[in-house]
């Protein structure tokens, strides 16, 4: 589900959310935010979008989505 809202500002962001309502990703960028949205309909409610700068991103062969099994904070 893509919502899309205006700040104050002027701003428009995007917000994309899967199919239980949990924002996948939040963004000025509608074209990043076109994309989540197609890729992500009927998804696995399991599984995260892996994101430039997130740990493993390195590896060129690691899916857009992917399974969370645990939830590390630092």
């Amino acid at each position: 589900m893509l919502f899309r809202n205006e700040d104050e500002n002027g701003i428009t962001t995007y917000m994309v959310c899967n199919d239980q309502g949990l924002c996948l990703i939040r963004t000025t960028s509608s074209r990043i935010a076109d994309f989540v949205d197609r890729h992500s309909r009927g998804i696995n409610p399991d599984l995260r979008l892996t994101v430039g700068g997130d740990p493993g991103t390195k590896q060129t062969k690691r899916p857009i989505f992917y399974h969370v099994r645990k939830l590390r904070t630092r």
